[in-house]
């Protein structure tokens, strides 16, 4: 969590941060609103979920 607001500036974007006291590891996450199900949302929804995970793989490697 130290390193927090680095990494949301790296990624342009918010996430949700739990920590897991009973646990060895946190959660992270992000959302976005849509419905896979609805045709005309899901080209929109692929193209945020790719470009987040494109994100999460350029920028999460340097803090793990």
């Amino acid at each position: 969590f130290s390193k927090k607001e680095d990494i949301e500036t790296k990624l342009g974007f918010t996430l949700d941060w739990q920590e897991l006291p009973e646990r060895k590891a946190s959660r992270i996450i992000v959302t976005h609103d849509g419905d896979f199900l609805d045709e005309s949302d899901s080209k929109d929804l692929i193209k945020w979920l790719v470009e987040t995970a494109d994100s999460f793989t350029r920028v999460f490697p340097k803090y793990l």
